[in-house]
């Protein structure tokens, strides 16, 4: 897949794409998702949070990104995902 340049991505729309993948991500993986990136939040935190271990809390974090990553470089993202 061709990687957009983001610089020219305004906020709105990096807000918007957020949205569309946190809708595709599941409710766990949102979480993990925001509490990595923007809490910082430790893996041991939330997997006593969510009672798994801290790889399933990594497998979590890594589908989630992949998510976010495809809706962030996506051209059209509502041709990714024409629902949302």
């Amino acid at each position: 897949m061709r990687r957009r340049d983001l610089s020219t991505v305004a906020s709105a729309d990096l807000e918007r794409r957020l949205r569309i993948a946190l809708g595709k991500m599941t409710a766990r993986q949102g979480d993990i998702f925001l509490s990595i990136r923007f809490d910082q939040t430790p893996y041991e935190e939330l997997a006593a949070r969510h009672g798994i271990t801290t790889n399933q809390v990594m497998t979590d974090f890594a589908r989630a990104l992949c998510k976010w990553s495809r809706c962030l470089h996506a051209r059209f993202p509502s041709l990714v995902w024409p629902w949302l």
